[in-house]
Formats: structure tokens, C-alpha cells, sequence
């Protein structure tokens, strides 16, 4: 089922407050325990990873490749400049995010390949700040958005699963419907010519109007087969199961009409 723009939008809108509110956290708490000089870095390297999951959509792949870089290259500069570790808090609430959205809608190996980056820089916040409970934290938030992304894709597999089933069955029933209506005016056509081979036995100035009527009976013929065949083209563009439904009652509205010739 597809979500609708605009809860996409609020979705992300209350997504950056929360961002911002981390954010603004984080540099606070680092301001008051290493000192203000400190908080800049932690908080632009925040502010970064955040903002590319903000713009996940656009290009969920290299966007979450961005944001792995930028958190691992923030690591690499704790280590030698001796800041605060890296990844903080905020960063990687901003990178599960970006985890988790790459998990759950990119291919498997893509997919695969985001969160085992999205784990080694975890791992590396681990080494660089070993005594630490942020890195536990952050393998916990890394954790979180594998299992998340990780349900929401298998979700997805099997709404569609389950939409497929119904349009497979909606495409037999009406293969079935379509039997039924082809025999049908097939066997009238049968039954008029077999009538017009006695009429026009016996009084062959008719067989004109016998060949007219047969005529006119595989002009319907061809009409009602032309429109079940349109409803089997259009049971095959259902995607989803509410929108199966919907196609089932309007096939076999439609087919009603059909079934009038009978």
C-alpha cells in the first residue's frame, strides 16, 4: 500500500524535530562536560548525518553510503584530535535511520551492504571509545534499525504476495466467466447455422437471412469476447488486495452486462 505524500512529509517533519532536539542536546551535554570548544565538531557531524536522512528518499543508496562516510571519517578525527568519540548520540540516531530506510527498500545486497557498514562504524566507536556506554548505545540503535527495517521489508513482501494471489485469482475467475460466455454464443452460432442448413433445404430464398443471422450472432460473439478479455487486462492491474476487491465487484458488474446476450 502506498503511503500518501503528505504523511511523508509529516513524518519527516516531526522526524527533524526530533533530530534538532538531539542535536541541540547533545551539544549542550558536551559543552558542559569536555567544554564549549568541543561541541562545534560533534554537533556539524550531527547536524550532517541528520540532514542526509532527512533526504533519504531521493537516493536511499549513496544518501546512506554519505552518511556512513561521514560517520566513519568523524571517528577517524576523534581519534587524532582528541575529541569526543564518534559517533555520538545524535549522529547515530540520524545514521539508524539512514540504516534502517536503506533495509528496508533496497535490494538484498545493497541493502546488506548498508547495514554492515552501518555496523562496522559502530564497531569502530567501540575501539575508539571502548569504556564508554555511547557506543553501546549506538550498537542498540544500529540493532534497532536492522530488526526494524528488517520487518517492514518482509511486510511489504507479503502485502504484495498476498496482492498477487488476488489478482491470480481474479484472473481465473474471469478466464471463467469468459469460457462461459465464449461457449455460449459459440453454441448459438452452432445451433443457427444447423437451423439454416434445414431452412435453406427446404426454402433456399431464405438463406440470406439465415446467414445474416448467423452473422450478427459472431458479431456478438466477438464484441462480448473483446470485453472479457478487457476485464481480464484490467484484473491484472490490481495492486493491492482492497483494490482487488474493488476490481471483483466491477468485473462481475461488468460481466452481468455481459451475461444479457445470453
Amino acid at each position: 500500500m502506498r503511503v500518501p505524500d503528505r504523511f511523508k512529509t509529516a513524518a519527516d517533519a516531526g522526524l527533524g524535530v526530533v533530530f534538532a532536539v538531539a542535536v541541540a542536546f547533545q551539544a549542550y551535554q558536551i559543552a558542559d562536560s569536555w567544554g564549549a570548544e568541543h561541541s562545534p565538531f560533534g554537533a556539524v557531524v550531527a547536524a550532517s548525518v541528520c540532514a542526509l536522512a532527512l533526504m533519504r528518499r531521493r537516493d536511499p543508496l549513496w544518501i546512506a553510503v554519505a552518511g556512513l562516510a561521514v560517520a566513519a571519517l568523524a571517528v577517524l578525527a576523534t581519534r587524532l584530535v582528541h575529541l569526543p568519540a564518534e559517533p555520538s548520540p545524535a549522529a547515530s540516531l540520524g545514521l539508524a535511520v539512514l540504516v534502517g530506510s536503506a533495509v528496508r527498500t533496497l535490494p538484498v545486497r545493497a541493502a546488506c551492504a548498508v547495514g554492515a557498514g552501518g555496523l562496522a562504524v559502530v564497531a569502530s566507536g567501540f575501539l575508539a571509545n571502548p569504556g564508554s556506554a555511547v557506543p553501546v548505545l549506538n550498537g542498540l540503535l544500529w540493532l534497532a534499525a536492522v530488526v526494524t527495517g528488517t520487518g517492514l521489508r518482509l511486510l511489504a513482501v507479503r502485502r504484495r504476495t498476498v496482492a498477487e494471489r488476488i489478482r491470480r485469482a481474479e484472473r481465473l475467475e474471469l478466464a471463467r466467466e469468459l469460457h462461459d460466455v465464449v461457449a455460449h454464443h459459440v453454441t448459438s452460432i452452432v445451433l443457427q447455422a444447423q437451423a439454416a442448413q434445414l431452412v435453406t433445404a427446404r426454402h433456399p430464398e431464405k438463406a440470406t437471412d439465415s446467414l445474416a443471422d448467423i452473422e450478427t450472432a459472431g458479431s456478438e460473439a466477438l464484441a462480448a469476447t473483446r470485453r472479457a478479455v478487457g476485464l481480464l487486462r484490467d484484473a491484472g492491474l490490481a495492486a493491492a488486495p482492497d483494490a482487488g476487491g474493488r476490481e471483483r465487484a466491477a468485473g462481475r458488474e461488468r460481466l452481468d452486462e455481459l451475461g444479457e446476450h445470453r
